[in-house]
Formats: C-alpha cells, sequence, structure tokens
C-alpha cells in the first residue's frame, strides 16, 4: 500500500465518524427544541381549557342526589310541641313533613304555616315548603312549594316567615348558592312579600350581609326590628333596622349556640337555640341561658316558636331518628 492511500483509510473513518458526530448534535438540538415547543403547546392548550375547567369546578354531579345521600337535609323530618308557656314543652310524637330541614312557624289569622327546607326532589336545588293547619296542630293540610319570583339564580335556605300588619307575609331566607362558592363573606339574607303566604316576590335589595352568617330570625317590639342570625361558630348576632329591610349590624347576643328563633313576651326575650336551649333578655342585646330546654328524646334541633291562642304556643322543630308514623 502506498503512503496516499494509507493516509486515506485513516482519514476517512475520522471524516464519517465527525459527520455522524454533527447529526447527533443537531439532531438532539432539534428534538429538544420539539420537545420544549411541544411542552408550551400543552401549557397553552391547558391554559385555554382551563375557564372551562373552573366554570365546572364545584358542579357534583351527586350534589343533588338528595336521597341518595348517607347525610343531610333527606333524612331530616320536622315535628312540633306545644306548650303554656316558653319554657316548658309537651312533644307531640308526630311527623308533619319528611325530607324537610330547618323549619319555622307563623300564627297568621288563626292559621300555623309551617316552612321550611324541601328536598324531596333530586336532581333539583332546595326548595322552600310550606304546611298549614287551621286547628292548632290537630290536622295538616298538603304539603306545598312556595313560588318566589325574581329569585334568579339565588336558592332559597332557612325561611324565617313574618306577618306584616296588613296581613301579608314577608319571608326572609338566606341564598345558599353565593355559600357554595367557599367564601363566606357572600353569606347574604334576602326577603320575599306574599298575599297568599305561597306566591312571593322578592323585594328588592339585600337585607343583611355578614361573613359566615345563616338562618336568619326577624322581630319586631315597638317599632324596633331585629334579626338574629346564627353563624359557623356557634354564636348568634343581631342587627337592628327602622323598617325591616335595611339591618345593621348590633353585635353578639348569644355565644354557644346558633339556628335562633326569638319570641317576644311579657317584656322579655326569649331565644330558643339549636340543641334546643332556652335563653332570655331583657334588651334583647344580651341573653343568658334560663337553665332550660326542650329534649324530644330524638335528634332535636332548629326550633320555630309562635303563639297560636291566649294561653298556648307551638315549636316545630328538625328530627331524624325514626318516630311513629306522620298523620
Amino acid at each position: 500500500m502506498d503512503e496516499n492511500n494509507q493516509v486515506k483509510h485513516t482519514v476517512l473513518p475520522w471524516i464519517i465518524l465527525s459527520i455522524l458526530a454533527i447529526i447527533i448534535v443537531f439532531g438532539g438540538i432539534y428534538f429538544l427544541l420539539g420537545a420544549t415547543k411541544q411542552d408550551k403547546s400543552s401549557s397553552a392548550l391547558n391554559t385555554t381549557d382551563q375557564p372551562t375547567k373552573s366554570a365546572d369546578k364545584g358542579k357534583d354531579p351527586n350534589e343533588y342526589k338528595w336521597s341518595t345521600m348517607d347525610q343531610g337535609p333527606y333524612k331530616d323530618k320536622v315535628s312540633y310541641a306545644t306548650g303554656t308557656t316558653l319554657t316548658s314543652w309537651v312533644d307531640s310524637k308526630k311527623i308533619i313533613a319528611e325530607h324537610a330541614s330547618v323549619p319555622d312557624v307563623i300564627n297568621n289569622n288563626g292559621v300555623l304555616h309551617v316552612y321550611f327546607v324541601d328536598v324531596t326532589v333530586d336532581d333539583k336545588p332546595e326548595q322552600i315548603g310550606h304546611i298549614q293547619s287551621a286547628d292548632g296542630g290537630a290536622t295538616w293540610g298538603e304539603r306545598s312549594i312556595v313560588a318566589i319570583k325574581g329569585l334568579g339564580e339565588k336558592v332559597a335556605v332557612d325561611p324565617c316567615p313574618f306577618v306584616l300588619p296588613d296581613g301579608r307575609t314577608r319571608l326572609y331566607y338566606l341564598d345558599i348558592n353565593a355559600t357554595r362558592s367557599g367564601s363566606l363573606s357572600n353569606n347574604a339574607i334576602y326577603s320575599a312579600i306574599s298575599d297568599d303566604g305561597l306566591n312571593f316576590t322578592e323585594e328588592d335589595g339585600v337585607r343583611f350581609k355578614y361573613r359566615g352568617i345563616f338562618d336568619p330570625d326577624v322581630i319586631n317590639v315597638n317599632d324596633d326590628w331585629r334579626m338574629y342570625v346564627g353563624t359557623d361558630d356557634q354564636k348568634v348576632l343581631s342587627a337592628t333596622s327602622i323598617d325591616g329591610l335595611n339591618f345593621t349590624y348590633e353585635g353578639v347576643a348569644f355565644t354557644g349556640g346558633a339556628i335562633p328563633n326569638v319570641v317576644y313576651e311579657n317584656d322579655l326575650y326569649y331565644l330558643f337555640t339549636g340543641g334546643i336551649e332556652i335563653s332570655s333578655s331583657a334588651d334583647g342585646k344580651n341573653f343568658t341561658r334560663t337553665g332550660n330546654r326542650f329534649d324530644s328524646g330524638a335528634l332535636t334541633a332548629d326550633p320555630g316558636v309562635a303563639k297560636f291562642t291566649d294561653d298556648k304556643y307551638i315549636m316545630v322543630y328538625k328530627t331524624s331518628d325514626v318516630m311513629p308514623q306522620k298523620q
């Protein structure tokens, strides 16, 4: 082999190896650039999809499957007790509404009207149910669903009925739909008016808004309006108003209970809280425990109290244990 051929055979493999190395390097760079570009495209795609995901967030397909829930208002029932004083009660041991929770009651011209959260229908948000009695609770009429015109996207719960001087019913309620965003600062109380106690029209504006409140109860004593609301940390707050429409925070009226209902009788305010514990106050601002309570022997909570004769009161309440057959 001559010297030229020897050089050729020596250099050629190195040239080939160099070319291959260059190809590999550039191929790797291209691959990395392509992968980076693809990752950025995926990120952009995810960003584009995010609003849709955010809009769907919280929309649990089982959210309103009331009948399949292990716990919740579907298991609740409404019962009642009667008394000749506000501190001593006799249980009726009767169920007047099933799949019903957070009841309240009024006496409108001799007829007892009970309102409650109704969850009888799956795949539908909470509704306000209604049942009435014209004979002091001896018999009860058919169950109805309250209609609220102008409610929009709001979902009314925790009903508080109030009889106005002209005989109309004002219904105060919490919009639970706003609280489902997870922000307790959205808790707000609204109201609606009705001539017949069943068909309501929402009134303009917000009655009261405060962080973490629920379950309103409204009373009017000597033209002074007060709204009592429960909080998630077991307190009862009070708010005052001159017209029953615009309430201003007053302070903490009670600590150690919530789900308030207040009755004024014989110059005293009586506060009933979930449990059911009975407290009293001379001014409606600060309540102390009376040492009296009502216990049906089963779950006994969420009281609503009204006077229906000169010497007789009714208390509706929530229970969930097995009780005697309803009438």
